[in-house]
């Protein structure tokens, strides 16, 4: 397992563009592709300025199945969002949160989440949300794996 260097970060209330979906641990990577591709179509198409890296909220995590969010940051979010949209918006929310960086392959991302989630414990504290990573690099840009940047949140409580 790499060894993570995990920081206490405070961070400011984040609005994003997300879509919401249930998958299987199997269709991650197919539904991150998707839901992105979706949502920087949406943002261009409306003229919502993007302000980061995609990202991904995993709201539920039980057995084999995860409700996860995807999507991007924005500068802000529209009042009104098409009705037929699955695009809906949201925010990160602000305040203490448990940061790291993991430098490899996606599929290496659960080895940060538990070390993050270990170093909670271990400092006494509770987390306070659902965690999400944003995907720094872009692996169109940098295809070998093990240049891949990806940060890790997880709200603290307060």
């Amino acid at each position: 397992m790499m060894k993570y260097e995990i920081t206490r970060k405070q961070i400011s209330p984040q609005p994003v563009l997300v879509i919401q979906r249930r998958v299987q641990r199997s269709g991650i990577a197919g539904f991150l592709g998707e839901a992105f591709q979706k949502v920087f179509q949406f943002a261009g198409k409306n003229g919502i300025t993007v302000v980061g890296p995609p990202l991904a909220r995993y709201s539920e995590m039980s057995g084999d199945a995860l409700t996860i969010e995807a999507g991007v940051p924005v500068a802000s979010t529209p009042d009104n969002l098409p009705a037929d949209s699955e695009i809906r918006r949201d925010t990160l929310p602000g305040g203490p949160a448990a940061f790291t960086v993991h430098m490899g392959p996606y599929e290496k991302l659960p080895d940060a989440m538990a070390a993050v989630d270990a170093w909670i414990k271990q400092q006494k504290l509770a987390p306070g949300g659902a965690p999400w990573e944003s995907y720094v690099t872009d692996p169109g840009n940098l295809p070998d794996p093990k240049d891949w940047k990806t940060e890790v949140f997880c709200p603290l409580a307060s």
